[in-house]
């Protein structure tokens, strides 16, 4: 046989196969997005489209770091869900929590043995100003007396959030080894105070907060935000008018700092654990290093990422075999949804993976909207949408052909072939009798011709 008849031959079966696969994908182009083109000082970040849910940006996201006084975003939880009416509850401040705490030159509003606060104040202080007193005198009261109670609470609340790498060893984040979170983890913990109750927000993004007067203070006292990023006057080239609150913190040698920032109809949350403080000769950096990388990394973030539609309802993405149509023998399908993906402007939508899963064929009548399959979308061979694929157009039956089919149906059943089988064996036996019916009749004439 010629070379070119059996490459011709080989090819068509090549076709054939690849035609008749269930599963179709398209090219394994990778579109890995973009990397800021800056430093990110912090030894940990995690950055998140609220709207969406999307990670864009993390770096160590799952390293163990100290959280300072991000430890109270858990403190604020409990009290929150275990304190029915913040602004009605009235807790003295007991002589018990300050000997640990002004010993160790702790942050505080100057809250004093006896003094009686509302719930509110004490969340504010605690939130704004990381008011060690404040955190103790809640975990106190919520914990009857015992702030391990307290801590239990907390450390149960965090598995229930999914903070698995989260440990916590008292409810205002002063140094303990046994205390760590993770970028992530803190990021959860923060979804999870946003989401609760609106309050928890109001707090947070609160700039500066009067605190009224008690019977231990005469006069009412302010206290400003330690995310100076909120305040033009105080954040200097750091401020953002996006950024909102959430929470700082301090260590030894770096900063910590929980953010959230909105800007037209997008808006992010970031978690930075331990920017440096120091330079390595020991002088002290004058930039809050968790600020530069915030503003850099919102500004980042919003100018580099919108929704774009990735896959229309209008454009088909595939077509099936259609059996006993009237007119047609395949059908187009389509997306039953646009595709609207959140993602780098540098990224050229037609680099997109589609994977899509459909059957080898169906019978008519098909509707149009019908599910006929479904279509994985990917970006970097990183899942995006799972979205089904519908018909593009109504095919109704053809009685011909399913007449045709049945009967073709008959014929090739396993009844017809036992019939057949049957009315074989019939003949044959009526053969086989005729033949015995025939010999017997001639040996009869034979015998007659003898007499």
């Amino acid at each position: 046989m010629p070379r070119t008849n059996c490459f011709q031959k080989f090819l068509a079966l090549f076709l054939a196969f690849a035609l008749s696969m269930t599963v179709l994908a398209a090219p394994a182009v990778h579109a890995k997005e973009p990397e800021p083109k800056f430093d990110v000082f912090s030894e940990a970040a995690y950055l998140v489209n609220n709207e969406t849910g999307r990670v864009i940006y993390e770096k160590n996201a799952d390293k163990m770091l100290s959280p300072a006084s991000l430890v109270t975003i858990m403190t604020a939880i409990i009290a929150i869900e275990n304190c029915s009416d913040l602004e009605g509850t009235v807790v003295t401040a007991p002589t018990s929590i300050f000997d640990e705490l002004y010993t160790l030159g702790a942050a505080n509003v100057d809250i004093r043995h006896g003094e009686e606060v509302r719930m509110i104040d004490l969340l504010y202080a605690m939130i704004l100003r990381s008011a060690c007193e404040a955190a103790s005198i809640i975990a106190n009261y919520i914990g009857n007396g015992d702030n391990a109670v307290f801590v239990e609470m907390m450390n149960q609340k965090a598995q229930e959030i999914g903070a698995t790498h989260t440990h916590f060893a008292n409810p205002h984040g002063l140094p303990d080894d046994n205390q760590y979170t993770t970028a992530k983890d803190m990021y959860l913990i923060t979804k999870y105070a946003m989401e609760m109750d609106p309050i928890f927000m109001t707090i947070a993004s609160t700039d500066s907060y009067t605190l009224p007067a008690t019977n231990k203070h005469a006069a009412e006292r302010t206290i400003t935000h330690t995310n100076s990023m909120m305040n033009e006057s105080r954040g200097g080239a750091q401020y953002s008018p996006y950024v909102r609150g959430v929470k700082t913190g301090a260590t030894n040698t770096g900063r910590n700092l929980v953010s959230t920032a909105t800007k037209d109809a997008y808006s992010y949350t970031l978690v930075t654990l331990n920017a440096p403080r120091y330079y390595e000769n020991g002088d002290e950096i004058t930039d809050n290093q968790s600020f530069v990388d915030a503003k850099q990394l919102y500004t980042w973030a919003f100018n580099n990422y919108a929704v774009r539609t990735v896959m229309k309802t209008s454009t088909p993405q595939g077509e099936v075999k259609v059996e006993l149509a009237k007119d047609k023998d395949t059908i187009p399908v389509y997306p039953a949804e646009d595709v609207t993906y959140l993602m780098h402007g540098d990224i050229d939508t037609s680099s997109i993976q589609r994977v899509l899963t459909l059957p080898d064929s169906i019978d008519a009548p098909v509707a149009e909207g019908q599910v006929l399959g479904t279509m994985e979308v990917k970006l970097d061979d990183v899942t995006i949408a799972t979205v089904d694929l519908v018909a593009g157009e109504t095919l109704e039956r053809s009685s011909w052909l399913e007449f045709l089919r049945k009967v073709k149906g008959f014929f090739s059943s396993v009844w017809f072939k036992l019939a057949i089988v049957v009315v074989l064996l019939l003949i044959a036996a009526y053969i086989v009798f005729a033949i015995l019916y025939n010999n017997r009749k001639r040996r009869r004439r034979k015998a007659k011709r003898r007499f």
